[in-house]
Formats: C-alpha cells, structure tokens, sequence
C-alpha cells in the first residue's frame, strides 16, 4: 500500500510540475516540486524505493521536456543515492535541516546545469538572470514548499502514523 502511495504521490508531483506549475510562474519563477517531493520521499523510504521513484519521475519529466534529455533523471538520482548515503552515515534524517540542505543544494545544482546549457547553445552566460535574483527566489520558493510539504509526505508515507525507519 506504501509504494501504491509512493507512486501516486511522484506520479501527482510530475504532472503539477509539467501542467500546472509553468502557468502559475511564481515570482516569474517555476517551483520545482518534483525535486522537493523526491528529497522528502528520500528521507522516509528505503534507498532503492527512492531511487526507484526519482528515476521514473526525471524520466517522465525528461521526455517532457526533451531539451536536455538525462538532466532531471540524473539529478533526482544523485538527490536519491545522497539521502541514503547521509542516512547510512548516522546522520539523524528527522531534523529539518537536511531536507532544507538537499533541496537547497539540488535547487543549486539544477540551476547551474540549466546556466550551462545555455553557454553551450551560444548565449552567453545569462547574468542578468542571476543578478536578478532568480536563483534566490527559485530558492526561497522551493525551500517554503519543502517545510510544507515535509509534514504531509512523512504522514502519507508512514502507514502507522509512527514514521518509517529510512532504509528498511
């Protein structure tokens, strides 16, 4: 039932993040919903379930898109295999602070991907668009919805309602 919960919840997250999200544009900015909903499924299932997940999430959304074909599969990926790293490595998953940091960081890293690609086309670094404060608000964004998110998710995930031990 757990994984049935699992999948619709990657499944509601990739079709908010294609339908409806680029509509809204927030501050001129797309949330990224998928990344936040990976980082907190990451934190409260096993590793493969979270890897299982992500790579089915950023292939849905790579087909999308089909710009950059990989990135959001392989960055959802590495957020996966790194939240079960910090949980083998004792570090305490339950605090607020980790999820805050993996999507923080993944935030980070999509955006300087994306800044690349757009060297690599031609145009230059887009300057104007980091000095304008898109990062920050992209950020800030993202990291809102994941103190939000973060509650619900532990909730739809723990079946017992006592939480679920990452990893097992």
């Amino acid at each position: 039932m757990r994984r049935i919960v699992l999948f619709m919840l990657a499944g509601l997250a990739v079709m908010l993040q294609l339908s409806l999200l680029p509509a809204l544009r927030l501050f001129g900015v797309v949330p990224n919903l998928v990344l936040v909903v990976i980082v907190l499924v990451a934190l409260n299932v096993a590793t493969s379930e979270a890897l299982i997940v992500a790579a089915a999430s950023g292939f849905v959304i790579d087909l999308a898109e089909g710009s950059s074909f990989g990135l959001w599969m392989g960055l959802l990926m590495v957020v996966a295999l790194v939240a079960g790293l910090l949980g083998r490595a004792g570090i305490e998953l339950d605090g607020v602070l980790v999820p805050l940091v993996l999507t923080g960081a993944g935030t980070m890293v999509m955006t300087i991907a994306v800044w690349s690609l757009l060297v690599t086309r031609g145009g230059g670094w887009p300057v104007s668009a980091a000095w304008g404060g898109r990062l920050v608000v992209e950020l800030v964004i993202n990291l809102v919805l994941t103190m939000m998110l973060r509650p619900l998710v532990r909730l739809l995930l723990s079946g017992n309602g006592r939480g679920f031990e990452p990893g097992g």
